[in-house]
């Protein structure tokens, strides 16, 4: 999973790319963390894809959990929270991210939440569609500040109504 994730939202070329092992690394051990803690609801959907060979080929994540929405407000209330949607290039405009997010949304509905949060990067255009396709709606945009890895991207919080 952590080669995935790291796949699809690090640059894999260019003079950044030097920095995707230690971030994969990085992404690994934070996977590795959340799974020995037991937090309820947690859940991790993986879609797979058995090819023409003995071994499955990973072709999408997601995680849903409750998480509140601000790490500068650590008290307030969680909320059911899509991270890390990420399909195999191959795969993507397939209908695989679409079907990940409607499991995410059929088991919120069974927490009895009548909302799911995500962030989207506002230059991330096929998530953007893929989210407003599905129902997804801009709740807050707040400023950003210039990192190494999106030196001009806005992160977007939308919200669904169950």
């Amino acid at each position: 999973m952590a080669t995935l994730l790291s796949r699809c939202f690090y640059p894999q070329e260019g003079w950044r790319s030097w920095l995707t092992p230690i971030l994969k690394m990085g992404i690994f051990h934070d996977l590795q963390s959340r799974y020995e803690v037991h937090r309820t609801p947690y859940t991790r959907l993986v879609g797979a894809q058995v090819l023409h060979s003995p071994e499955p080929t990973l072709i999408g994540t997601v995680e849903v959990a409750l998480k509140t929405l601000s790490p500068w407000l650590p008290f307030a209330p969680a909320v059911p929270y899509i991270s890390n949607l990420a399909v195999a290039s191959p795969y993507r405009c397939q209908g695989v991210g679409k079907q990940l997010l409607f499991a995410c949304e059929e088991i919120v509905r069974q927490w009895e939440h009548p909302y799911l949060y995500l962030h989207v990067l506002d230059d991330n255009t096929p998530a953007r569609r893929l989210y407003a396709k599905a129902g997804y709606q801009l709740v807050d945009s707040p400023p950003s500040w210039p990192t190494l890895f999106s030196p001009s991207s806005k992160r977007l919080l939308l919200c669904k109504h169950l």
